[in-house]
């Protein structure tokens, strides 16, 4: 597979800026996206691997929806293999040396939805009857809270599998086998059974540890109840999830399960884990998994992801994560998550777009007492943009230099402004046209638990420049400039050499600047002059602005002639204000021209030219 690398938020003091001095751009690392979905080749050997010990325990079940719904088109012994690594863990059903029991198991303890088999003897055995009777009574809290209080619907049913005999009190349940894998650390899987052909809403079946032993899973001090009830709320959340769509996006498989054990057991708090790095990589996409490199860090952004999923609950409500899935196979293309979430919170009068940029503006303080996020006091802080060469904040200073750099789609990068006593304060981003981008500038009251924030955002769903003021800055002891790529949306292809969609709003460039600037610029002379007559045919249009400008170009800058025809004529700015536009081609002899200056041609506090100043014509000579 071929390795795409993403262009991080890079940085400079005088970035984009006209008249400013040129100054080295350095960039402070680059990470590699990997595949969201390898060859059914690569995931047979991924998914080997892990059994066999050698890859991590987060990326199992993600594994084996992989390879379920590749397993048609993989042939002859591959197939078997995937087959056999899709079974169930029961004596006979699998080779040597894979997950299958050895000895026979015990007659399954069922409860009103699930069965959970075990054995009496070998490793695989649980400590005791108990420890089932216990599990029993944990699925069936889960399955409480997941399928009654929060609505999902139940799990597709696999009719007899897993029934010794074909017995009626254990049909039409979800089975869950005990098993020895915390060796292996994994602490349980789910997985869709093999041979259900190229269905997109398929049953499944659970594997969890046989003792959540202390020597396996210290962190919980010998008690095996925490780990079992999270395991158990993430991996049958997997098992609701196949029964929509076992095709759609990874990380929306992750982020959904691991918010789901905070709804079901919210004193555990395990999500907490997956936070630390996640803080760090806001630069990286939401939507990032590398399913061929276990060793990949960025791989854990998928399950720290749930922060999304908690903020949509606390905005929008707790059904909206469901109702998303109820969406996945309803979207173009199909199986697209942004595309679900979209139709999701139509119903809200909102987008993906609109609610991504919000919830990344919200995270810069999401610590304090206003914060949207429920426990957000427990997170880390988030981290701020850094120099490459050097590892030091960038400090954003009011009217001194910029930054700059690329995002990718739904990134976005916190940026440090130093405070300052002026009365208010405004960010000015440009962005590239056609990319769904935003800025915001949010300002902290007092510490990060008890102080209270303030933020203000500007969308531009179509790129280009735009701007946001917050007022009154000098009661903030910090404040965050938020530059958003919230562009989630795809050309409705799958990248082979990529493995993975094909963004639209990939590798935006943006430049950034605080500026205290709140008055309009001006021209102070332009030739000819509006109304004038006899102009040469040929000649140099020439604007003196008042301040130094910014986007001036060919798109911005046009020459107007009869019947609303853009002349083509070159555009050259120096020292940021003095203009000079000159035709390629000689005018039309006694002919009206018009110049028309963009709304986007703005100074360097994104200040606008009246509406007057920006148009004016004049007429050639005979």
């Amino acid at each position: 597979m071929s390795k795409r690398t993403l262009p991080l938020l890079v940085l400079s003091l005088a970035l984009g800026l006209p008249g400013a001095a040129s100054a080295s751009i350095q960039h402070f690392g680059t990470v590699s996206d990997g595949s969201d979905s390898p060859s059914p080749k690569a995931t047979l050997h991924k998914a080997e691997a892990a059994f066999a010990g050698r890859g991590r325990s987060v990326e199992l079940t993600p594994l084996l929806k992989e390879l379920a719904v590749k397993l048609p088109a993989l042939q002859g012994s591959d197939r078997t293999r995937a087959r056999r690594l899709l079974a169930r863990p029961t004596q006979g059903e699998t080779a040597a040396n894979e997950s299958g029991y050895s000895v026979p198991e015990q007659p399954p303890v069922c409860s009103p939805h699930f069965c959970i088999h075990y054995v009496a003897t070998t490793a695989d055995a649980p400590p005791s009857r108990a420890y089932v009777d216990q599990m029993s009574g944990v699925f069936e809290n889960v399955y409480n809270i997941e399928n009654g209080q929060l609505g999902w619907k139940a799990p597709k049913s696999d009719g007899s599998k897993g029934c010794p005999g074909a017995q009626a009190f254990c049909m039409n349940k979800t089975d869950v086998y005990i098993k020895d894998i915390g060796g292996q650390g994994i602490y349980g899987y789910s997985a869709p059974d093999p041979n259900q052909g190229r269905s997109l809403t398929q049953y499944a079946y659970l594997v969890m540890d046989n003792d959540y032993s202390a020597a396996q899973f210290s962190k919980y001090g010998g008690d095996a109840l925490p780990p079992m009830e999270v395991t158990a709320a993430h991996e049958y959340n997997h098992v609701l999830q196949f029964g929509y769509d076992v095709a759609q996006d990874t990380w929306m498989f992750e982020s959904t399960a691991v918010w789901m054990e905070d709804k079901v057991y919210t004193d555990v708090n395990d999500y907490l884990q997956y936070l630390t790095p996640w803080a760090r990589m806001s630069f990286i996409p939401l939507t990032t998994f590398n399913a061929q490199r276990s060793d990949d860090p960025s791989n854990v952004k998928v399950y720290g992801d749930t922060v999304w999923n908690r903020w949509l609950d606390t905005k929008y409500g707790q059904d909206l994560p469901r109702v998303a899935w109820e969406h996945s196979l309803t979207t173009r293309p199909k199986s697209f998550a942004p595309g679900a979430y979209d139709q999701a919170l139509a119903a809200h009068g909102s987008s993906f777009y609109s609610a991504f940029t919000q919830f990344a503006a919200d995270t810069a303080e999401w610590r304090d007492a206003n914060s949207p996020f429920a426990e957000g006091n427990t997170f880390p802080d988030m981290e701020r943009v850094r120099e490459g060469s050097n590892g030091r904040l960038i400090h954003l200073k009011a009217d001194v230099g910029g930054a700059g750099g690329r995002l990718d789609h739904t990134t976005f990068g916190l940026v440090d402004v130093t405070p300052t006593p002026a009365p208010r304060l405004k960010v000015v981003l440009n962005s590239p046209r056609g990319v769904e981008t935003a800025v915001a500038l949010v300002g902290r009251e007092g510490d990060q638990f008890t102080g209270t924030s303030t933020s203000a955002i500007t969308r531009m769903p179509k790129g280009g420049p735009g701007s946001v003021t917050l007022p009154d800055t000098g009661r903030f002891t910090r404040i965050t400039a938020v530059l958003i790529n919230g562009d989630g949306r795809t050309t409705g292809r799958f990248s082979r050499s990529l493995q993975d969609w094909e963004w639209i709003g990939d590798g935006a460039k943006v430049t950034a600047r605080i500026s205290t600037d709140f008055k309009p610029p001006s021209i102070r002379k332009r030739s000819p002059g509006a109304g004038r007559r006899g102009v040469a045919r040929k000649p140099s249009i020439r604007i003196n602005f008042s301040e130094p400008m910014m986007n001036v170009g060919t798109r911005t800058i046009v020459l107007v002639g009869p019947h609303r025809k853009k002349v083509r004529a070159k555009v050259k700015l120096t020292s940021g204000r003095k203009l000079v536009v000159k035709p390629r081609k000689r005018l039309k002899a006694g002919t009206r021209y018009t110049i028309r200056i963009s709304r986007d041609v703005e100074d360097l506090g994104a200040n606008q030219l009246s509406t007057g100043a920006r148009t004016w014509s004049f007429r050639t000579a005979r």
